[in-house]
């Protein structure tokens, strides 16, 4: 070896003769040795390296030094705690010594192992799964490659139990070496955990991992001592626990929980006698994530083949429900492939055309007309096959021969046909109905091996006698639908006559409460107006006697100032002070409460608008004030709840040509669903009215008073609102949000009658939850002038 490159390369490079002196090293030598520049050669060299004494670093020095051959080799050197790539080479002077640091790409390749031996296990363990239908069976297998594999100590896995909420412990494998340090271990010993008390738990209550928490063993604790941070490498790959025996004394711990959409599936446990690489940590996370999809799916599968009846009946159940040929055709695919997990299902006619010639047979044409595929990508079956094929196919199916071909059984006539499909799995079942159409059900599977199980086929073909039995209802159907249809117009214009007459009654039925009301209310004004009449025109009278009275008495007190005792003593038991102060703020009192009666007299009368049947020009707000009177005492604050505030904002508005008591009627039906909306609210409650002179239908500014001119009267309240969908309903005949009894839904509809067909005007109304409504009344000042006459 030249010796010229000790100064020129990165390695440590040294020269020792034969007598083990250190005749000469580089500088990345002397550092790596850490000797001071004043340390000058020749040295001990095995003074120097003494840890590598009965290591293979001494024996492959030595073997060199005897033989004089060159040797290389890679080992872990304890001086430095690094990988070394070592270079012997002979001397005339004994040996030269090159180390090279290859710490970095052993542990890449560490890394790589890891990873492989990680996937391994992953594989594995999904093996397990996919081949077995028992979980306990699989989660026990799962345990036993995680102390195999993984050189673990311990493993163990709880699934979840909602029904219970506590962990039930389905697989535990402890080393041989552990099971006496470990057997007081509570949550080894019982096989279910709460949510709480132990790691286990917190890790299912809180759906996070916990990583490096040390288990002491002696003496043997399952609380952890604390948290370590990960070193950058570990040491060895894989702990070996019959080499270390004697010096176990903690137990490293990794837990995950095994979690599917949110949902606590279970907990998988490892402890092991060193940490594991980072790779692993991760590793066990994807491993977790497998195995609770895998246990979801079990699950599913376990239930699927423990209620094939209840499925059955499902499926038939939808197929026969609809008597639609389309629907039937469609849900059978759809389901048939959710329910057996399979790529794509098809279902195919055998159609043949008819011949000019009856002794001549038509070849059948296979068309699929409903499919459900898995991905988009996955080629529908009807473009795929080949006229050789439809004919194949066809020929079984006017046979009513099953053809059942899978990977593992691929033999006779069929076989080629899964390498011609680009399928791993082919299943037709055909079918033939009573008005001879022959079908099938064609089931493929391409993405991985799909054997047909005999259950499996023995489910789907009861699948296929229950929809031979709904296309034979649905063309039933068919052949009956025309009468159905005449005779379901003649029902909906017998139901639209039936709705219109109950309309019509109702709206008749309200009418004339509503003229009964009038009446009575006319009436009962009628008979409170007359004593109300003699009240009033003897409390004037009644006021004069009591001034002259008066007057007579203060004339008396002068004349006669001091009354007999008999006398004085009435006064004073009579208080005749006060009468005197008193009377005539009692008169005024009664002066009040009658003109206040002869105003709701007077408001009774306006509201109930006997006198002016027919069409009249009339003020508007004096309606307006007529209802709101009426409607006071609702107005009212009742308990906590503050009471209705109403804001009047009325134009210069002329008379209009009104059935002013049917208008009166529109107002109320407004008013008081206005305040219905605004009963349990509490806050602020307030209705506004405003009215404006437009110059047509379309306009907002106000307008002088001509025949074309409209009048409009905007109802608004600050209550709850309303949704779009009952906004667009309230004007229907017999909808109504209230309670039962408590609303008849007429009210809106005959409003909008009364303003829309008999004065020809427009109710709208605007809505929003939260916002409030407001309700807009537009009618013409004229309805029945010559212009709105000849428009």
């Amino acid at each position: 070896m030249d010796l010229n490159i000790l100064g020129s390369t990165a390695d440590a490079v040294f020269v020792i003769d034969r007598a083990w002196q250190l005749r000469s090293l580089n500088s990345t030598a002397r550092k790596f040795l850490k000797l001071p520049e004043a340390t000058c050669p020749p040295l001990d060299f095995w003074r120097q390296v003494s840890q590598w004494l009965g290591t293979v670093f001494e024996q492959e020095c030595q073997t060199v030094m005897r033989q004089q051959r060159a040797m290389h080799f890679e080992a872990f050197s304890p001086l430095g705690n690094c990988w070394l790539h070592v270079d012997l080479h002979p001397h005339p002077e004994g040996i030269v010594l090159r180390l090279q640091d290859v710490s970095e790409r052993k542990q890449m390749e560490m890394d790589v192992l890891d990873r492989a031996r990680m996937a391994a296990v992953i594989t594995r363990v999904s093996r397990f799964v996919t081949h077995s239908h028992r979980i306990n069976e699989c989660l026990q297998q799962t345990t036993d490659v995680l102390v195999e594999d993984l050189d673990g100590a311990i493993a163990a896995i709880w699934l979840y139990n909602p029904q219970h909420n506590r962990l039930e412990r389905q697989g535990l494998t402890i080393a041989p070496l552990l099971h006496t340090q470990v057997h007081n271990w509570s949550m080894l010993q019982s096989r279910t955990l709460s949510l709480s008390g132990s790691v286990i738990g917190t890790i299912g209550m809180t759906r996070r991992p916990i990583f490096d928490q040390l288990f002491p063993l002696e003496p043997a604790s399952e609380t952890p001592l604390q948290l370590i941070q990960s070193s950058s490498h570990a040491q060895h790959l894989f702990c070996n626990l019959s080499t270390l025996e004697a010096s176990l004394q903690c137990l490293f711990f990794m837990g995950y929980p095994l979690v599917l959409d949110d949902r606590l599936i279970g907990v998988l446990a490892l402890w092991t006698q060193e940490l594991l690489a980072p790779c692993f940590r991760d590793g066990l996370g994807l491993l977790s994530d497998h195995l609770a999809l895998d246990i979801e799916r079990c699950r599913a599968q376990n239930a699927l083949r423990s209620r094939p009846t209840d499925l059955l009946f499902r499926l038939a159940n939808q197929m026969r429900n609809s008597l639609d040929l389309n629907v039937i055709l469609e849900t059978a695919v759809q389901e048939i492939r959710l329910l057996f997990e399979i790529d794509c299902c098809s279902y195919l006619w055998s159609w043949s055309e008819p011949q000019a010639n009856p002794q001549q047979t038509a070849s059948p044409t296979l068309i699929v007309s409903h499919e459900a595929r898995a991905k988009r990508t996955i080629p529908s079956l009807g473009t795929v096959l080949t006229p050789a094929q439809q004919q194949f196919l066809a020929t079984r199916m006017s046979q009513q021969q099953m053809l059942r071909l899978d990977a593992t059984q691929a033999t006779g006539a069929g076989a080629p046909l899964l390498a011609d499909l680009g399928v791993s799995a082919l299943l037709l079942l055909p079918l033939e109905t009573r008005s001879s159409h022959i079908g099938a059900i064609v089931c493929t599977h391409s993405q991985a091996v799909r054997p047909w199980r005999d259950d499996e086929v023995e489910l789907l073909q009861a699948v296929v006698n229950q929809l031979a039995v709904a296309i034979d209802q649905a063309e039933l159907f068919a052949q009956t639908k025309a009468a159905a249809l005449a005779a379901q117009t003649q029902a909906q214009h017998l139901e639209r006559a039936l709705q219109e007459l109950r309309q019509t009654q109702s709206q008749l039925v309200q009418t004339e409460k509503m003229s009964s009301l009038g009446q009575m209310v006319a009436g009962i004004a009628h008979e409170i107006n007359n004593p109300v009449n003699f009240i009033s025109g003897n409390l004037g009278y009644t006021e004069d006697y009591v001034k002259d009275l008066l007057r007579l008495f203060k004339l008396y007190q002068t004349r006669v100032p001091q009354p007999d005792a008999e006398l004085q003593a009435l006064i004073e038991e009579v208080d005749l002070d006060f009468i005197v102060e008193d009377l005539p703020k009692t008169l005024t009192s009664m002066q009040v409460g009658a003109e206040r009666i002869r105003q709701i007299v007077l408001s009774l009368r306006n509201f109930s608008r006997l006198d002016q049947a027919e069409m009249k020009p009339v003020d508007i707000h004096e309606g307006l004030d007529s209802t709101l009177l009426i409607l006071h005492n609702r107005l009212k604050a009742q308990g906590s709840r503050e009471a209705i505030v109403v804001q009047k904002h009325y134009g210069q508005l002329p008379l209009v040509e009104c059935y002013a008591g049917q208008l009166n009627q529109v107002f109320m039906n407004i008013l008081a669903n206005a305040i219905d909306a605004m009963e349990t609210q509490t806050g602020r409650r307030q209705i506004q009215i405003t009215t404006t002179l437009l110059p047509s239908i379309n306009e907002t500014t106000p307008a002088p008073s001509t025949t074309q001119c409209w009048v409009s009267i905007e109802i608004a309240d600050n209550g709850p609102g309303m949704s779009p969908e009952t906004a667009a309903h309230i004007f229907d005949p017999f909808f109504t949000t209230k309670p039962v009894g408590k609303g008849t839904g007429l009210g809106l509809s005959i409003s909008y009658q009364i303003v829309v067909d008999k004065h020809r005007g427009q109710l709208d109304c605007q809505s929003q939850p939260g916002s409030g409504t407001v309700f807009m009344i537009k009618i013409p000042l004229h309805p029945f002038s010559p212009a709105k006459e000849n428009r």
